[in-house]
């Protein structure tokens, strides 16, 4: 990938309280994306981390240029994280990932050449053979039936993290607190072209999930009402 005035790809990674999960995470996006050849940054975004992750990612960030460390005064969410990751990276593509390292970084280079080659806006994964517990796995399918449901989409995996968008595209979209579950349905929203494609995932590496099934569950219920919402109220007129 060529840099134009900045790098080819940008890394956005949402942070929050995962601090053994930091340094294999510059480590694996290093490796993979080196020797994939492409040109690259990594923005960390930590979301008011109280466990020392916003220190360690500083200590990182001295050890690696590539490494960008935005920091939030307090915790405001992922959404949050996620908006400001895409206000700041520099890249032509903008890529996201969980901190956690159970969607492979690896990965990332597979997804950009997808979006190259079929001329998309961007390309979401679907979790392949989910290393998750029974309960998490149907809680995850039932959500995304309800959501697809009300939003009338197809997105068979949107709570999937790794994703990779055109940066012209990915900041077409107004975030909102929770959006970060419906980034693909917001963007065809924009009239951008989304395709899915498998992608490989892993036990957790360090720490715990932040999110528990019921506030999710009414949260993410809530938000599927927001998007039906603007889906309808959708503006779509055209000139002679």
């Amino acid at each position: 990938m060529v840099a134009h005035d900045g790098p080819g790809l940008s890394v956005v990674v949402p942070v929050f309280n995962e601090i053994g999960c930091l340094e294999p995470l510059l480590e694996r996006v290093r490796a993979g994306l080196d020797a994939a050849g492409f040109d690259w940054e990594l923005v960390l975004v930590d979301d008011g981390s109280d466990d020392g992750s916003g220190e360690r990612l500083d200590e990182l960030a001295g050890t690696e240029g590539r490494l960008r460390v935005l920091h939030f005064e307090r915790n405001c969410g992922q959404s949050s994280a996620l908006d400001a990751g895409f206000r700041h990276a520099r890249g032509r593509l903008v890529a996201i990932l969980d901190a956690d390292l159970q969607t492979y970084p690896e990965d990332l280079p597979g997804l950009v050449e997808v979006l190259e080659r079929e001329g998309v806006d961007a390309v979401v994964g679907i979790r392949a053979e989910r290393h998750d517990t029974g309960w998490k796995r149907f809680s995850s399918r039932f959500a995304n039936g309800v959501r697809n449901r009300l939003t009338r989409e197809n997105i068979v995996d949107t709570g999937c993290p790794i994703k990779v968008f055109r940066a012209e595209a990915v900041r077409s979209i107004k975030m909102f607190t929770g959006m970060h579950r419906f980034l693909p349905t917001l963007l065809r929203m924009e009239g951008c072209s989304v395709i899915q494609v498998p992608v490989r995932h892993a036990p957790r590496l360090a720490g715990r999930s932040k999110y528990g099934t019921l506030d999710r569950a009414f949260s993410g219920l809530r938000d599927a009402l927001a998007v039906r919402w603007m889906q309808d109220r959708a503006m779509r007129w055209k000139l002679r």
